[in-house]
């Protein structure tokens, strides 16, 4: 569940990060009352749940009652990134000094979060870490053994932080750190963390994601439930499947895997040996014949995929129902993509009769690696009879 900039900051102030005073409303006249608490000038932002709301003109500058009424009529008037503007934050104008960029999200290769540190703020991670990469600092965070205050400091001491402002920065450093565990948080990222002429650190915004898998049991977040979530059309689809789906992109391969873990090591696989991993599914324990081939079509649907691979172990689960689910889809849709499963445990020996009825290759025995290499060699030799020679 991706949160609107004020639902992260609720998060982050109850975790003690300093934010700017601010209300989030609906109506013109909610929004004089809140500036008029606050005291002009103060900020009008649209609440998006996609990035690129500034260059895009979705947040704007109020001095006055009549430049704020202009301002909240011009964002509710927009559409960004194909979300109508509904909810305005109202927020203190900070005077801004200095700008800095923290975060954490989670690395697939390492299978392990990772915390993110630079003095280039204001500006997308990505472009940081290609325009500045001697400036972004980071720390793999391990779950069971939480970073000290001592790493925080040390971390930040290489953006050049220093004194008063830097003991601030490690307190926020260390509070979102706790946040993002705490809250079972995907991405915790403050862009910018600001100093202000005052030498105060705040969080001038956030951007949160929590697992929807963990909702049901994070009380301060069952208020945000909300009408709809914009997303990838497909992870919408799987969603009101019950399936756990994740667009990467660009990507060949589209992966089904029966655990988070067998799916990460799938996708950490498929980087090494040249492919492009398409999407993560996480069948989860209840892979049914029908929720399987829901997953199966939900992949086969992903833009670009050539070879799917269906990594899966029955233990609570059942092979035997998960290949009727396979199969099931095989008939119906005759996939040109080619399709290799690895597939061992409970009615293991029924799952496999059933797959090499539709002559499905398989790695009963083998190892990822094995059925990744070998699906690379499906989708060679379809490329091959599709063109008639090697390009």
């Amino acid at each position: 569940m991706k949160l609107y900039e004020f639902e992260g900051k609720q998060i982050f102030s109850q975790a003690g990060i300093p934010t700017p005073r601010g209300t989030a409303v609906r109506t013109a006249q909610a929004a004089i009352e809140a500036a008029r608490e606050i005291g002009y000038s103060v900020v009008v932002k649209s609440q998006v749940l996609r990035g690129g709301r500034g260059k895009a003109g979705g947040i704007k500058f109020a001095a006055d009652e009549q430049e704020l009424v202009q301002a909240v009529a011009d964002l509710q008037s927009m559409e960004l990134s194909g979300e109508r503007v509904e909810i305005i934050l109202i927020e203190e104008k900070l005077d801004i000094a200095r700008e800095f960029y923290m975060g954490i999200t989670l690395d697939p290769r390492e299978s392990l979060p990772l915390l993110m540190v630079s003095a280039q703020g204001g500006m997308d991670i990505e472009q940081v870490a290609r325009d500045y990469p001697h400036q972004l600092f980071k720390m793999h965070l391990d779950p069971l053994a939480q970073p000290r205050m001592n790493q925080m400091l040390d971390l930040l001491l290489k953006t050049g932080l220093q004194g008063k402002q830097l003991v601030q920065a490690a307190k926020i450093l260390h509070n979102l750190v706790r946040s993002y565990f705490a809250y079972n948080a995907i991405t915790a990222e403050i862009n910018p963390l600001v100093i202000d002429a005052s030498g105060n650190v705040l969080a001038a915004d956030s951007k949160v994601e929590i697992d929807d898998s963990a909702l049901f049991r994070i009380k301060a977040v069952q208020g945000f439930e909300r009408k709809t979530e914009i997303s990838d059309p497909l992870e919408a689809e799987a969603k009101s499947l019950g399936i756990s789906y994740v667009g990467m992109g660009k990507g060949n391969i589209g992966l089904i895997a029966g655990g988070a873990g067998l799916g990460m090591a799938s996708m950490d696989m498929i980087s090494a040996h040249g492919g492009v991993p398409a999407n993560f599914l996480d069948l989860g324990g209840d892979a049914t014949m029908e929720k399987t081939a829901d997953a199966l079509r939900v992949v086969l649907k992903t833009p670009g995929v050539e070879g799917v691979f269906i990594n899966l172990f029955g233990g609570i689960n059942n092979c035997e129902q998960m290949a009727k689910g396979i199969a099931q889809v095989i008939d119906e849709l005759q996939p040109t993509q080619a399709i290799v499963v690895k597939m061992r445990g409970h009615s293991q020996d029924e799952g496999w009769a059933i797959l090499e009825s539709k002559n499905i290759p398989i790695i009963k025995f083998g190892t990822t690696e094995e059925a990744v290499i070998l699906l690379l060699e499906q989708m060679n030799k379809k490329r091959v009879t599709d063109h008639g020679h090697f390009s």
